[in-house]
């Protein structure tokens, strides 16, 4: 498989597969994508969203239903796994217990029947890429979690793949190596001038080091974005509430001039942003935690009584309850159960979309 492709192409790609009833059922439809040289891609959302589906799709580990897989003008659907030439990240790392680091690393290669001093030398330079110099003969066993990943990242990119496939590779790790592991990959991908496709269920790791995020959810696209289109527009209320619009609350809509739209409930009166075709009547109004102020000027202000206080250091999150329904705040500064706030909201950061049909 060639290495420097220009564009990794999913056509209406699906998958399905037969139930204990013997019945069928989508895990993956018509997932249309077209992935550039060079782009890092994070497939996003929760278990059983068809994410790790699509991952082993291109992989070639699940055949399609439905659609087909190109590499520029080269269908790729059709061969097997290991013809495809696509590096592979695993959650549970997936190395070999009993072989030290350097051979872990070196094990493709040398399935592939270069010559020892050749395996030798690529493996070498991919730990030195993964920053693993001086663990070469270490067994996976003596290292950390991280060094692991970084193992299977490792042996990964030694094969030099036209494309790297990452499913979930950082969930088994603690919150701190989380985050480090990230900047981590992001350098690696950046290095080396390939593109990667990553699974994961967690928002700020697609947001920190995607180039653009696929959202999805029961087997379909919601959404595909850069990381601010997706945390600032979310394109329908599934979107919003997978990636951090917390609070959702029924409004009546007013009028709607210039994408901005007018909001009641009660005697309040609120200002938002208008995302697709709504209203007559009720809308769905999405805010986030994060975008309240404590402020009685501006406009878009209400007033809420907070119910709880949870403590979070320079932060605490509240739930507090106004006249249209309960709502998480975040703020700083001090907060008591019992305490009335004025809050103010931008417009462009309340999110008014259809209400959803039940």
């Amino acid at each position: 498989m060639k290495q420097n492709f220009q564009t990794l192409r999913l056509a209406s790609v699906s998958r399905h597969f037969t139930n204990a009833e013997g019945l069928p059922v989508a895990a993956l439809k018509g997932l249309d994508l077209d992935v550039r040289r060079g782009e890092f891609i994070a497939l996003l959302g929760p278990s059983g969203c068809g994410k790790s589906t699509a991952l082993n799709c291109i992989a070639g580990l699940n055949a399609l239903s439905e659609g087909a897989i190109w590499l520029d003008d080269a269908r790729i659907d059709v061969l097997p796994p290991e013809k495809r030439g696509f590096g592979m990240v695993f959650q549970n790392y997936a190395l070999f217990p009993h072989l030290s680091v350097l051979d872990n690393v070196g094990f493709g290669l040398k399935m592939r029947g270069l010559a020892r001093r050749v395996v030798e030398q690529r493996a070498r330079a991919a730990l030195e890429l993964v920053q693993l110099v001086g663990h070469e003969r270490k067994l996976p066993g003596q290292l950390s979690g991280g060094q692991q990943q970084r193992v299977a990242i490792a042996r990964a990119i030694v094969i030099e793949p036209p494309l790297v496939l990452m499913d979930e590779p950082l969930s088994n790790l603690d919150t701190k190596l989380r985050i480090e592991m990230r900047a981590e990959i992001r350098r690696i991908h950046g290095e080396l001038d390939r593109s990667t496709i990553y699974v994961t269920h967690d928002q700020d790791e697609a947001l920190s080091m995607a180039d653009r995020i696929v959202v999805m959810r029961e087997g379909t696209v919601q959404q595909i974005g850069t990381p601010r289109q997706v945390y600032e527009r979310p394109a329908n209320l599934h979107v919003a509430r997978f990636i951090g619009y917390r609070n959702v609350v029924p409004f009546s809509l007013g009028t709607v001039v210039d994408g901005r739209a007018t909001l009641k409930a009660g005697d309040i009166e609120l200002r938002g942003t208008a995302l697709g075709a709504v209203g007559p009547g009720m809308v769905s109004v999405a805010m986030r935690p994060d975008d309240f102020e404590r402020s009685t000027e501006g406009g878009n202000c209400f007033r809420a009584e907070i119910e709880t206080v949870e403590y979070g250091g320079r932060e605490s999150l509240l739930k507090a309850r106004a006249a249209f329904g309960s709502l998480y705040v975040r703020i700083a500064g001090d907060a008591a159960v019992g305490e009335t706030l004025s809050l103010r909201i931008s417009p462009d950061r309340a999110l008014v979309y259809q209400q959803e049909a039940h």
